[in-house]
Formats: structure tokens, C-alpha cells, sequence
């Protein structure tokens, strides 16, 4: 059965107590203004709302890959190859700036004090995780790693593959102290 045809054979029968259709459209009509802006309202909250979700959501996202990352980082064995440690390296690098740029996208985008506040406090514990203590810092010197002004890394491939050229456990003992410091971060950031 379809609804068109209940809704075109008893119009009337719907509307009930001697109500025409034509009286029931006039009376919609003479409401749909004030609908409209109401409409409009809820419609704009829901627009802001949801780009704010959107956002924090996003950073979650890049918290939990940076997290993943790291631990990676830390796991990396005896064994693995050049191959391996140079893609768990730019997994690292790659997740940990798009956690940074999530960051600063969530702390400019307007929203809940909560969100922003987060955002700002992720941001400052990544870059303190790299640059709070000489080990960690000595470790991203051997594998030409830098932290940027904005928070995000860069590297130096050369330096990074001559130092996985000539001390591969040494490369993976700096990985591991990085994976480590930045690991103890985002786990304290997973309940964001």
C-alpha cells in the first residue's frame, strides 16, 4: 500500500472534525514563518556543532595513531630490516604532524572551551615529549629528526639513513626512546 494514495483518497478523513485540506494548508502556511527561522536556528546550531565534533574527532583519531605509532617504535626488533625500521620511522613522523596539525585546526575552530583547552594541552605535551629531556633530544640528533616552531618534525633523510647505515641498533635504540616518550603521552591523551 502506498502512503500517497492514503494520504489522496482520505485527506479529509486525516485531518478530522469537518477540517478541509485547504483550511489545514492555510493554517500550516500562516505558521511557516516563524517554522522556518526556528528551522534555520537549529539548522545553524547543527552546522557548528557538528563541525566542532568533527574536529575533536579528528584529533582523537591522530592521538590514537600517533599512540600506535610510537608503540611501533618501541617494538621494533633485532631483526627487522632497513625496509622496516624506515617505514615505522615515517609512520611515526607522519602520524605525530597530523596530530599536531589536528591539534592547531581543533584550538582555531570555535567551539566548547573543553575541546580547545584539550587541543592546546595535546599540542604542548607532544612537543614536550620530544624536547623535555636530553636523552630524548640526543636521540633525535642521531636520526636527523628537528621539531619545527609549529610543533611538527622534520628530518634529515641523509643524516637518517647514513646513521641506519652505520649503527642500525643504534638507530633503533633512538626510536624506542622517542616511541617511549611519546607513547607515556598520548596514553595519558587516549581518555581526551
Amino acid at each position: 500500500m502506498n502512503i500517497n494514495s492514503l494520504l489522496g483518497n482520505n485527506t479529509t478523513g486525516l485531518i478530522g472534525n469537518g477540517t478541509s485540506s485547504s483550511q489545514a494548508t492555510g493554517a500550516v502556511s500562516a505558521v511557516s514563518p516563524g517554522l522556518l527561522k526556528a528551522d534555520q536556528r537549529i539548522q545553524s546550531d547543527l552546522d557548528s556543532t557538528t563541525a566542532q565534533l568533527s574536529s575533536f574527532g579528528l584529533l582523537k583519531s591522530a592521538v590514537s595513531a600517533s599512540q600506535s605509532a610510537a608503540q611501533t617504535l618501541t617494538g621494533i626488533s633485532s631483526t627487522a630490516t632497513v625496509s622496516d625500521v624506515t617505514t615505522a620511522a615515517a609512520n611515526f613522523f607522519s602520524s605525530f604532524n597530523a596530530t599536531i596539525t589536528a591539534a592547531n585546526a581543533t584550538s582555531a575552530v570555535p567551539g566548547t572551551t573543553a575541546a580547545w583547552q584539550s587541543a592546546g594541552r595535546i599540542n604542548r605535551d607532544m612537543k614536550w615529549a620530544l624536547t623535555s629531556d636530553s636523552t630524548t633530544q640526543d636521540a633525535m640528533k642521531k636520526i636527523g629528526l628537528s621539531v619545527q616552531s609549529d610543533g611538527t618534525l622534520v628530518q634529515d633523510a641523509k643524516k637518517f639513513s647514513t646513521a641506519l647505515s652505520s649503527d642500525p641498533v643504534g638507530v633503533r635504540s633512538a626510536l624506542a626512546t622517542i616511541g617511549k616518550k611519546v607513547d607515556s603521552v598520548t596514553d595519558r591523551k587516549s581518555v581526551v
